[in-house]
């Protein structure tokens, strides 16, 4: 496999949540979105960003809580930014 598709796939969202969360498999588009959007709810709700992507995670994807990865992912921040991104050019391209 090619280096610069392995350095992308770690840093792509889909992984960083993967890998965040201890996630049993890799989400996909529309789990990222309902994902993204059940945070920024918590978060309007007054929940710090960490506390609601947890609790929007638990209620998005199927987490196995006994996995144990060693790797870093980015701050919930760039996640949230990179899941915004992710959401608007999904939606622009009528997804």
């Amino acid at each position: 496999m090619d280096i610069n598709k392995i350095i992308e796939h770690a840093q792509s969202l889909e992984h960083q949540l993967y890998i965040k969360y201890k996630l049993v498999e890799q989400p996909n588009k529309e789990d990222i979105v309902k994902w993204y959007r059940l945070t920024n709810l918590y978060i309007a709700k007054g929940l710090p960003p960490e506390d609601a992507s947890r609790k929007a995670a638990w209620e998005t994807f199927e987490i196995d809580i006994n996995i144990l990865r060693k790797s870093q992912t980015d701050t919930i921040e760039a996640l949230l930014l990179k899941a915004q991104k992710s959401v608007e050019e999904n939606e622009k391209n009528g997804g």
